[in-house]
Parts: C-alpha cells; structure tokens; sequence
C-alpha cells in the first residue's frame, strides 16, 4: 500500500485488522459494532462517538456492518481490551427496513449503494450474541437512537405486540440512553481504572439490569411491568405518563420488571454546555464515507448532509409523535459562534464543497441560543403545548446574531456561498418575531421552506400537541409578506400526517377539503409509525388519549391506506379509493371539485 493511501485510510477510525496494524496497534480499546455503514460525519453517531472517544485517548476501532451469519467477523479485530458498544444505527432498524404500512423497504440509505441485507433485522439482539459467542467476558454496552427508545417496555409494530427492553433481550450489560457522551466517557474511565461492570449502577444516561451483584436504589418509581401492560393496555399510557414524568437530568431513577428479569433506568444525562459541544464538533471529522465503499457507489445517507452544519441539540416543542425531546432531551444545548464559523471555514476548504452550506439549524432550527432558567426542575414535555409556558421566553437575540453572523462570513468569501436553513421551523414559534421572519426569508430560504402543521382539525392538533391551524395561517401569511419585501417568489413545503391516533376519516375529509379549497397537492404526507417511548404510540396501543379518554384509533391497512389517499386525493393510484369512499359518504361534491381542479392543472 502507498504511503498516500496509507495516510488517506488513517484519516478515519480503523476498521481492518490491517488498518489498526498501520496506527501500531495489537489490540484496541473499544469496538463500537454498528448496523450502518461508517461515514466519519457529525451527524452518525457512531463517528460522533469514536471521534469523541479517541479525543479522551482511547484507541477506537469500528466494526460496521458485520457479516452476522458467523462469528468470524466479529473475532476479526480481536477482542476490545474494555468493551464493546453496539449501535443499530443511525436509526431505529424496524424503521429503516420498514414503512409504516408493513411493507419492507426497497433501499438502505445508510448501506453502501443502497443496498439491502447488509445488517440483521434486530442488529441489537443479533450482535450482542455474536460479540459475546466471539469472546467471552467483555462488558456489552447498547447505545444510539434504537437503544434509547427501546430502553423500557415498548410496542413494536412489525410484530404488533409489547416487548421488552433490548436491554433485557440483548442480554447486554448496561445500555446508554439520550445522547452518550458524558454516559460513554464515565464507563470507559471507570473500566479503566479496574472497576467491573456491575459496579456501573449510577451514571446519568444508563440502564442495567438488576441482578445478584446489583441493586435498584431505594428512591427508584416503579412502572407498569410487561405482564401488566399486556393485560391491561390502559397500563401502557399510564408508564409513559410516569416515565416522561422522570425522563429529565433531575428526575428519579425508574424500574420496571420484565417479565422475567428487572431493569433500573437512571435519569437522563445533563446536557452538554456551549464548551462541550465546541469541543464535540471540532474534532477532526473527514465528512466522507470509508473509502473502501468508493466502488460500490457510496452510501446514499451522507449526500443530503454532508455540508450541513449542526447549531443545537434539543427540542422543547415536544410533539405527541416525535421522540426527539425523550432522546435529545427538551433543554437547547447550542454551540458558540465562533465555533459554528470554524466548521463553516472547514467545510469551504473541504475538497468535494461546490459552494452550498444546506443547512444551518438542528432538530428545530429556531430554537438556536433559547432556554429557560427552570428547565433542570421542569416536568412538562413541551414549553409550547397546550399552550406556551409563561417561563418560556421567546428570544431570538443569539439566534438571529449567529444567523447575521453566517451573513458576515458569506461576505468574506472568496467565491460565492449558499447557505440555507433545511431543517424546518417551529412557526408557531417563528410568528413570536416578525424579524426574525424576514431576516430567514430574505437570506436563508432557498424557494422553499419546511414546515409541519400535520393537520387540520383541532381534535387532532390537540392529540398531536401541535398548536391550532390558524396559527399555521398566520404563519404563512407572514411568510409570504416576507417574501414579497425580499422580492422573492418563495413557497412553504407543509408536512402532514395520516392515521394519527384520534384521527378519523371525517377528519381527513376535512383537511382533504381545505387541500382543494388552496388548491394544495401535498407531498409530504406521512402516515403515522408506532415509534416507541411517544405519547401517540402510547395512544395508538392503549386507545386511549392522555387524559385517559377512549379515541378512536385506524388501526387497519385499508383504514391507513384510505387516510393517506384522502390527502394524497390527486394521485391517479388514489383516485379509486377516494372516489368509492365520497361516494358511500354521499359527497360527490368532493368529487366533482377534484375532478375540475384536475382538469384546470392540465389545461396550465
């Protein structure tokens, strides 16, 4: 091998026997075993982690997506001289293999080409027993996204029944939930030092199983067990009310039986600072895919994010049907702006950037900079639902500084820049600050903007914990007032989602008919997915809302289906089934008003 391509490989975490030879090594640290592919980029947590990990000083090896049909090639790089981490990836495996109607998905993003087959249907369970079949009495740590959202009792929709913890069915030995920097950092140094694994029972951002070496604290709150929530679904609304009410730095540690065995989930992990988080995202990230995938097409994941810069983690909206809030927490933890200007000089001297920074923000791109001073004694899930907390104070002042400052630096470039913010607005939010508004709209909307009102009627905004229509109206009025100063013709992308639990078919009529009143054929309609540890799952399994109140819940493919073609109605696959069902509803006035708004798109 060359010397150039010698150094080109050890830019990245090694991943071969040969590539951990070249760094000198015998043996490595920590394996982190993931079901992806391994793309050294911020935005996989598995780089995130590695690159953190050998910042600290340990010596990291990556093991992506193991031949699992033998356990040759988990003994490929020896044994870790710590332990082993292993992550499904960068998102839950039922998701990635499946779309929310069952059907198995024709591509793997996160695979190189795309391609399917390359990772077990449940990676968690599956590697967990190749690691511990290939070498015996190395500590077995779970993390990333499925891990966190499956850390307790859980609905999985595939199978359509409870489930226990993967802790417990992995037979792992301490699983990390949240977001895992401080939690990985603690257990490494502690192993390190000579401690064993069931000494590891009280750090942030961590479950264990309950056994004769370790204890539940005495201060732990019980949940509903598995056998309870199997017999009496209502159980299952009432655990994630109790472990939402827990689910924050400063909450309780939970324990729940599984039916058999015990688990002890400690309270989440504090949140990184400003400090932290420089640090995180200044280490020295490639942005590519291993180059070892350079011939078989790349991994379709990285291309929507390579050039992408991340501001914040958290979210505070806490929607019904988004697990973000339970997996990045509810509290903002931004980066300076120095920080996000240094990656954006990186990113410009990158050898594959042609000029467009796509996108600027987080999981909610304005709450950059925003907190609340009583957010670590806080239980409420969202500061904006039902209605905006009166501690909650909307401030966009760093905000719009990192956003002018962003404009600064464009001006300062040699050669022209585009930077535009993709990731979607919070506008109810937004509508709080008209300049806020304008300065987005004139400088980092590139013709279209996401946004999600999900729905239309208030029953089901209210479930959703999404705030009244008209506050979308009031938005996109603003938005377009915005754009008409700016001189732009600019135009909102509005989510939707089909099938919510307390959602009926009336209620998709009703938002089919102000579609057609706007003359609207939404794209991005999404038909709603069980995602474990969400309120709507919890609704979607219990049939129950919140306050404990019956809804009524589409369960069945030909309800979906029909939910989704109601909103969908001017596809020509949806016409027969939007047709039959106006028809047995008496509304052939939706009918004839689809038919001429068709008619008047082919004759423009």
């Amino acid at each position: 091998m060359s010397a150039k391509k010698t150094n080109n490989i050890n830019q990245f975490l090694p991943t071969t026997p040969d590539e951990m030879r070249q760094r000198g090594w015998k043996q490595a640290d920590i394996i982190l075993v993931t079901g992806d592919a391994y793309i050294d980029h911020p935005s996989f947590g598995v780089a995130l982690i590695g690159r953190w990990l050998e910042k600290l000083g340990y010596k990291v090896a990556i093991l992506a997506q193991p031949n699992w049909q033998s356990v040759d090639a988990f003994r490929a790089l020896g044994p870790p001289r710590l332990f082993w981490s292993i992550t499904s990836g960068a998102i839950d495996s039922r998701l990635n293999d499946y779309a929310s109607m069952g059907h198995r998905r024709k591509k793997d993003a996160y695979s190189p080409g795309g391609v399917l087959g390359l990772r077990p249907r449940r990676p968690l369970l599956v590697y967990s027993a190749r690691v511990r079949e290939a070498f015996k009495g190395i500590p077995v740590i779970l993390g990333g996204f499925e891990a966190s959202i499956r850390r307790i009792v859980h609905y999985d929709f595939i199978e359509d029944k409870l489930k226990r913890s993967v802790l417990t069915d992995a037979k792992a030995d301490l699983l990390i939930h949240g977001m895992g920097e401080l939690a990985i950092k603690e257990i490494a140094k502690r192993l390190d030092s000579g401690q064993s694994i069931s000494q590891l029972t009280n750090i942030p951002g961590t479950a264990y199983v309950v056994n004769r070496q370790t204890a539940a604290p005495n201060n732990a709150l019980l949940l509903p067990s598995l056998s309870q929530q199997e017999q009496d679904r209502s159980k299952v609304m009432d655990g994630q009310k109790l472990y939402e009410a827990q689910a924050y730095p400063l909450g309780q540690p939970v324990i729940q039986d599984q039916n058999p065995g015990t688990i002890v989930i400690m309270p989440p992990s504090r949140p990184l600072n400003t400090s932290e988080m420089d640090e995180l995202y200044a280490l020295p990230f490639t942005r590519r895919w291993h180059p070892s995938y350079d011939k078989l097409g790349g991994v379709p994941a990285l291309e929507p994010v390579r050039f992408s810069i991340t501001t914040h983690r958290g979210c505070f909206g806490g929607c019904s049907f988004c697990s973000i809030h339970i997996h990045q927490g509810k509290q903002i933890c931004s980066r300076s702006i120095g920080s996000l200007l240094a990656e954006a000089d990186s990113l410009a001297k990158h050898k594959q950037f042609r000029g467009t920074i796509s996108d600027i923000g987080g999981p909610t791109a304005n709450m950059y900079g925003m907190k609340c001073e009583r957010a670590d004694s806080c239980k409420r899930t969202s500061c904006l639902a039902p209605a905006v907390c009166k501690n909650f104070k909307c401030d966009t002042t760093q905000l719009m500084k990192m956003m002018k400052s962003f404009l600064k630096w464009k001006k300062n470039q040699p050669t022209p820049v585009n930077i535009y913010v993709a990731s979607g607005v919070r506008h109810d939010l937004a509508i709080r600050d008209k300049d806020y508004i304008d300065l987005l709209v004139r400088h980092f909307v590139g013709g279209h903007l996401k946004v999600a009102p999900e729905h239309y009627c208030k029953g089901v905004l209210e479930l959703m914990g999404k705030p009244p229509f008209k506050i979308f109206e009031k938005f996109e009025a603003c938005f377009k007032q915005a754009s008409r100063r700016a001189g732009k013709e600019q135009y909102l992308v509005p989510y939707f989602i089909s099938s919510h639990p307390g959602c009926t078919a009336d209620d998709s009529v009703a938002l089919m008919e102000y579609l057609i009143s706007r003359s609207w054929r939404p794209r991005q309609v999404q038909d709603f997915s069980p995602i474990p540890l969400t309120r709507s799952t919890a609704m979607y399994v219990s049939g129950l809302d919140t306050k404990g109140r019956k809804i009524h819940i589409p369960r069945g493919h030909r309800e979906k289906i029909l939910q989704a073609a109601l909103l969908q109605y001017y596809e020509p696959k949806n016409k027969k089934v939007v047709n039959d069902f106006l028809r047995s509803q008496k509304r052939i006035d939706l009918i004839s008003k689809i038919s001429r708004l068709q008619t008047r798109r082919k004759n423009t």
